[in-house]
């Protein structure tokens, strides 16, 4: 029962893969995306999350699958509770030894004292942070939005007011004292970190890859921080709802790509007086569960014909779907065989066991990478059957075909018929969702539900940062010499 519930749903969720279905995407859901859960966070919830985010962040090296989760065990003395997508390897533990330590180092005051680390272990991760940045600032529409939206928009009688990250005077000071028009001064700022991220930084060389991601730090701050980006991230007018998604997704990979600085500065200056804390990792042997490697139907067409509960597909719906999605029968074929695993966060709820049940407080889990659909809808079921509050900062709403059912590793949600009540909550919803899409694409052959309300994004918006480490960004960011003292 349970291998066929497991392949089923990779089944589904591959095929809602294939569809490029989004939770937060589809035309029928009335309430809108929702990246970030931020403004329904109590204080104390956002500075762990925040905390949280960047200690998986820290920890992660960007290879495919490598997704670490981390929490706070606070029911006797407070203790750092990590896992990741699979058992940790001795790398991966020797690397959150040395990094609790150095946050704990009265010698490391900031992330620029942490980059030799985060270089060594994230190198991966934050070059392709600063390729996802360099093709979103680059993309043709964006750009073009950019000139339209300059057209319409009255900036402050002060430009550098316009961009109010610190250190974002100095690339004035090549205008001397005719500082031109905002539109062209914002198209330079962009011309400037289009540049900057042409290339990634260079392991082996600490020294000027700091000063360069000093320099794209205070780009990219400046850029994030605009007034005149955020008339285009919260524009309302549905007309302008294309221009709006790209305007988000250029920002969200602004924050990504300053949270190696200003999320790293921030959780250095907040867990000083902490750290070193004891940690642990979740290296329980879960049994019962969805885990293992499966292979899915012969061919995308059967998946598509079960989702509409037909034996067959008819000539219009086979064209229709070669002609939308040329590629999903080439890439049902790649990814036939099927990985599953239990994803890090749900890792963490699961070690924390029955426990968790008496716990009445917010439990907030810090993820390298925003939640999935899935480990949302898991999240959310649980909570709401159980009463507790586990969450993360947000979800990308994409779903994952090698997402694992914790099947009986949550031992308490198994009722009398051996089926687990959270388990068979997200199988009706992935169920609901494909429905949807397919009704979407297909429409009259089955009806849309409209209840879909998903969240979240790893948000890295950092409101007033400390001055003391932003200056020296910024002083790293105009004279090289600063940091080549600073590392040999």
């Amino acid at each position: 029962m349970a291998h066929n519930n497991q392949t089923n749903l990779s089944e589904q969720l591959q095929l809602l893969h294939e569809l490029q279905y989004s939770d937060h995407e589809m035309p029928y859901q009335a309430a809108g995306k929702i990246y970030s859960n931020k403004q329904f966070r109590n204080l104390d919830t956002n500075r762990d999350v925040r905390l949280l985010d960047t200690i998986a962040v820290a920890l992660t090296t960007g290879n495919p699958g490598d997704v670490f989760a981390a929490s706070f065990d606070k029911r006797q003395q407070v203790q750092l509770v990590l896992s990741k997508n699979g058992p940790p390897t001795p790398e991966d533990v020797s690397a959150a030894n040395e990094l609790i330590s150095l946050i704990g180092s009265p010698s490391v005051a900031d992330a620029i004292d942490l980059f030799p680390f985060l270089i060594r272990r994230c190198g991966v991760n934050i070059d392709k942070r600063i390729h996802n940045l360099h093709t979103s600032i680059q993309d043709g529409e964006l750009l073009n939005d950019f000139t339209l939206a300059l057209q319409a928009y009255t900036p402050e009688a002060n430009i550098q007011a316009e961009f109010p990250a610190a250190g974002a005077d100095m690339f004035f000071e090549d205008y001397r004292n005719a500082v031109p028009a905002f539109a062209t001064v914002w198209g330079d700022f962009v011309e400037m970190l289009t540049n900057e991220t042409a290339q990634g930084l260079d392991a082996e060389d600490v020294a000027s890859s700091v000063q360069k991601y000093a320099e794209l730090f205070v780009l990219a701050d400046a850029l994030r921080r605009s007034p005149f980006l955020k008339t285009l991230t919260d524009d309302r007018n549905l007309s302008n709802k294309d221009r709006k998604e790209r305007a988000e997704k250029m920002k969200r990979r602004l924050d990504k790509v300053c949270q190696y600085i200003s999320g790293v500065s921030h959780l250095i200056q907040k867990a000083k007086r902490l750290f070193p804390i004891p940690h642990r990792w979740v290296t329980d042997t879960f049994t019962g569960t969805g885990e293992g490697v499966f292979d899915l139907c012969d061919s995308a067409y059967d998946a598509v014909a079960n989702g509409l509960d037909q034996s067959s597909l008819s000539p219009e719906t086979l064209d229709k779907l070669n002609r939308h999605f040329p590629s999903i029968i080439g890439n049902w074929e790649k990814n036939h065989t099927v990985h599953a695993c239990i994803h890090a966060e749900l890792r963490i709820i699961l070690h924390f066991g029955p426990s968790s049940l008496h716990d009445t407080h917010v439990h907030p889990i810090g993820v390298s990478k925003r939640s999935c659909f899935c480990c949302v809808l898991w999240m959310e079921s649980h909570n709401r059957i159980f009463r507790t509050q586990w969450m993360t900062s947000g979800s990308h709403g994409k779903p994952y075909a090698n997402w694992a059912l914790p099947g009986a590793a949550c031992s308490y949600a198994i009722g009398a018929d051996g089926r687990s009540s959270v388990d068979d909550a997200v199988l009706e919803l992935v169920s609901t969702r494909l429905t949807d899409a397919l009704d979407w694409l297909f429409p009259g052959q089955k009806r849309i539900s409209d209840e879909h309300v998903s969240s979240g994004d790893d948000s890295s918006d950092d409101g007033e940062e400390p001055s003391v480490w932003q200056q020296r960004v910024v002083d790293l960011a105009i004279n090289p010499l600063l940091t080549s003292v600073a590392y040999t």
